[in-house]
């Protein structure tokens, strides 16, 4: 049996959980921290969930599509990852954002995988990790924000 393979990233938050929900719901403001994608979501389970980037001219790119898993308000977050590049065609992931008490305030919990039975799953998962390590300040100011 392979050793699972979870990007993992805890960001404590001196902010309320409607704060971060809002920073985890609203298109516009995971613009602000993913990568330029509005999140795209009914928020029904089962319901498309769906980052897309909106370009100048008016144009747009899908750059990941997935499925809505779990929705508990200001609590927990959960979507299938549908991968489509070419090596990982037919490949899942799952996404996690959990909000859980924490000293200062709020702890925002992101989980993403298990890639470990990906094709190149080490490479993958440390691609996975760089990227929330990459967009975790921006994250974090988006979450701060007062709404």
């Amino acid at each position: 049996m392979k050793e699972p393979l979870w990007a993992r990233l805890e960001i404590p938050l001196n902010t309320s959980r409607e704060n971060i929900w809002n920073a985890l719901t609203l298109p516009e403001l995971t613009q602000k921290y993913m990568y330029n994608c509005r999140l795209n979501c009914s928020w029904g389970l089962g319901s498309p969930a769906n980052w897309e980037e909106v370009f100048k001219d008016g144009t747009s790119t899908t750059h990941v599509k997935g499925e809505l898993i779990e929705y508990t308000p200001f609590e927990r977050l959960r979507f299938k990852i549908f991968h489509s590049r070419e090596i990982l065609k037919n490949h899942v992931s799952e996404l996690r954002f959990s909000l859980q008490h924490h000293e200062i305030g709020v702890l925002l919990v992101v989980e993403q995988g298990d890639f470990s039975s990906f094709p190149q799953a080490k490479e993958f998962y440390s691609e996975c990790v760089q990227s929330w390590n990459y967009i975790q300040n921006d994250l974090k100011s988006t979450c701060l924000l007062t709404p």
